[in-house]
């Protein structure tokens, strides 16, 4: 049974196969990110609203580069998220307003065009202290790189037994 998922390949046809196409250059435009981030604020009651960007040319790693994601998350004014962590790092740029968030205890205010570091594993939650202003976050992770070690944890809300993303075997 075991035996039919294994090969035993040349080192050359091995290199052949591992070989991966270049990505080919590519542009997100806002004026189509920002219509499909609105639509996902779904109620007025959760006041968030998440979209990812893919590149086709990544395949079933679902990033913008093999190794690389990223997401954008909007918050509504006064919106604070649940604390969560995941085995992924996670950069955000501020795009657009204000607010605070709190990474393993520590709070760390930011303003549109601030870079701020939730390390992995790090718990962390997000505020908008605005009271009239969108807060827009553009993440950059590694989880597809993460996830092709098989090491892709989530824990969502913290206290929730931590998810580990990895699916189900090719043959079940």
């Amino acid at each position: 049974m075991s035996k039919e998922r294994t090969e035993i390949m040349s080192v050359s046809e091995f290199r052949k196969k591992t070989m991966k196409p270049r990505l080919r250059p590519a542009v997100w435009k806002w004026e189509d990110i920002y219509p499909k981030l609105k639509e996902t604020v779904a109620s007025p009651e959760k006041g968030r609203g998440t979209i990812s960007l893919v590149h086709k040319d990544t395949g079933n790693a679902y990033g913008v580069s093999p190794t690389l994601n990223v997401i954008v998350q909007v918050f509504k004014p006064g919106v604070h998220e649940h604390a969560h962590r995941h085995s992924n790092v996670a950069l955000f740029f501020v795009f657009q307003g204000q607010g605070y968030s709190i990474i393993d205890e520590e709070i760390i205010e930011w303003k549109k065009g601030d870079l701020v570091l939730a390390p992995s594993w790090s718990k962390h939650e997000h505020c908008n202290t605005s009271d009239t202003e969108d807060a827009i976050l553009i993440t950059f992770q590694d989880v597809p790189h993460v996830s092709s070690l098989g090491a892709w944890f989530l824990e969502e809300p913290i206290g929730e037994m931590p998810s580990h993303m990895v699916g189900e075997p090719l043959d079940s």
